[in-house]
């Protein structure tokens, strides 16, 4: 999942099923790339649901935060446009008997806010026989999620990618649609060119989605960003001593002490840049590999079918990807703790960067 929110640039990000009290600052840092998030989260109850959500400080304005027993609401400004609406981060209960306690609640909710609103999460209801693998459909409960989302006039996004959303992770799987997005027709207006993706699903029984707004998706250069994680990297304080000994030797006898702090700080930043990138290429490589044979695989059961065998091998590459990202992170946790004044110049000349202007894209993942 970080790959993803690195890779998109997310906007704001929503979890479902955490099943999780509460989240430390640390934990929840792990998840910025650029800039800050303002995050809020909705208690799991003993080892059932759980939300978390987070929107990036630089593009929205939280101004209120709602709370209910499925549901974990915010008003949001774009700060760019101004534009004000909803988004409700939802987790249906998978006990069917509280379906109806979960649909008024939603309706309740939704019924009450004035500005446009876009409702995603896992609703663990489907919407139509096709959403289901298998002939096993409850159909009161169908009529009764459709009559809800028709009573808010709201519209499904549709999804490009994967078929189904979830799936039990057996040989012979259920896979079902249970994770959705829906828009109100103001905000559909607002974002005419929106689009929802599903993204390859690693590590978890449920597929993430990717709201893209559509809004003027130029992009600038990616900025740069140090990771502390690299002082643990065999080498680095050297390497970057003799770096800047170079810097300073070869452009500094004819500059002045500002002009030659902002030359080393630019030589640093492209030159970090370019390594950080090289960094674990190789693993990178490898990782690229399995996921594009899983993915031809996930095509596969969508067109011809896949066999007992066919899914034990899915899981096998799906269980070398997560061990490569674990890994990755552990790594990445076993910071070297490093001081003197090396760590101190290189936190300062790489902390000073011109500001990034946001785009008006809202990026999502589910």
């Amino acid at each position: 999942m970080l790959d993803y929110l690195r890779s998109e640039k997310v906007d704001f990000v929503g979890l479902q099923e955490t099943i999780r009290h509460d989240f430390s600052a640390s934990e929840l840092r792990r998840l910025e790339f650029g800039s800050q998030f303002n995050w809020n989260w909705l208690p799991a109850i003993g080892h059932s649901g759980g939300l978390l959500l987070g929107f990036r400080d630089e593009v929205f304005e939280v101004g209120v935060w709602r709370k209910g027993n499925f549901y974990l609401s915010a008003h949001l400004l774009q700060r760019r446009t101004k534009q004000k609406w909803w988004f409700m981060l939802v987790y249906g209960h998978a006990d069917h008997q509280r379906t109806g306690e979960f649909l008024s609640e939603l309706v309740r909710e939704v019924s009450s806010y004035q500005d446009p609103v876009v409702l995603g999460g896992d609703f663990n209801l489907i919407r139509r026989v096709g959403d289901k693998n298998n002939a096993n459909v409850n159909w009161p409960r169908v009529h009764r999620f459709n009559d809800a989302i028709a009573n808010l006039s709201l519209r499904e996004v549709a999804r490009v990618g994967a078929r189904y959303t979830w799936t039990n992770k057996q040989l012979s799987p259920v896979r079902c649609v249970l994770d959705r997005l829906f828009v109100s027709p103001a905000w559909e207006a607002w974002f005419p060119l929106c689009s929802l993706t599903a993204i390859t699903r690693i590590g978890s029984d449920h597929t993430p989605l990717l709201l893209k707004s559509g809004a003027d998706e130029r992009c600038g250069p990616s900025r740069f960003i140090f990771q502390t994680w690299w002082f643990g990297v065999p080498g680095f304080l050297d390497l970057v001593k003799g770096k800047l000994g170079s810097f300073l030797s070869d452009f500094g006898p004819h500059r002045g002490s500002i002009d030659l702090w902002m030359c080393v700080a630019r030589l640093t930043r492209q030159f970090l840049k370019g390594w950080g990138t090289n960094l674990g290429k190789e693993k990178r490589d490898c990782k690229a590999r399995l996921l594009a044979q899983v993915e031809a695989l996930d095509a596969v059961p969508d067109s011809s079918g896949l066999d007992e065998e066919g899914w034990a091998f899915r899981y096998h590459l799906e269980d070398q990807v997560v061990l490569l990202d674990s890994l990755e992170e552990e790594y990445c946790a076993n910071v070297v703790v490093c001081s003197g004044s090396l760590k101190g110049t290189l936190a300062r000349l790489t902390s000073m960067r011109l500001p990034m202007g946001g785009d008006g894209s809202v990026v999502f993942l589910v």
